[in-house]
């Protein structure tokens, strides 16, 4: 069955980083950013419209081949190197319209089984320029623990 559009749960909000995540940019223990990301799969945006909430902004969300084929299992089940981006923008309005600004920052969710305390998943965080923003491994988990039955990926489709 194709898939036409993706629901997003309320705790997605807080998947790709919580307020434990950000601090000064350096090395990661996380994958990288992968390039040409925004020519995979367009699965899903919204808005966080709370500037004090940790998640604040226009989010963009992608998914690559195998994390698409993980979306659409039932129940759903990634392979490794499944890999999700979210972009997060600054909220831009002009004249009633609600788009994305300047980037804020990338989060990325990579399925590798290896990482058993995290579910079998890794997390990374990239600011604007691109350059890797410490991630506390555990933290993008305890958000994403909520999701078990959907292999703690926080996006489904909607039939």
């Amino acid at each position: 069955m194709r898939a036409r559009s993706v629901l997003v749960s309320t705790a997605a909000l807080v998947a790709a980083v919580s307020a434990g995540w950000i601090a000064a940019a350096s090395e990661t223990a996380g994958p990288g950013l992968p390039r040409g990301f925004r020519a995979w799969k367009h699965v899903r945006s919204i808005a966080v419209t709370d500037a004090e909430h940790p998640m604040y902004g226009f989010h963009d969300g992608y998914a690559n081949e195998a994390a698409l084929r993980g979306l659409r299992a039932k129940p759903p089940r990634y392979e490794d190197g499944a890999t999700f981006v979210v972009s997060i923008f600054e909220i831009a309005e002009q004249r009633g319209i609600t788009a994305a600004g300047a980037t804020r920052r990338d989060v990325v969710q990579v399925k590798d089984r290896r990482a058993a305390d995290t579910g079998g998943w890794r997390f990374a965080a990239f600011d604007a320029a691109g350059k890797p923003i410490t991630v506390d491994q555990e933290a993008c988990f305890s958000c994403h623990r909520a999701a078990k039955d959907a292999d703690f990926v926080l996006t489904s489709f909607r039939d």
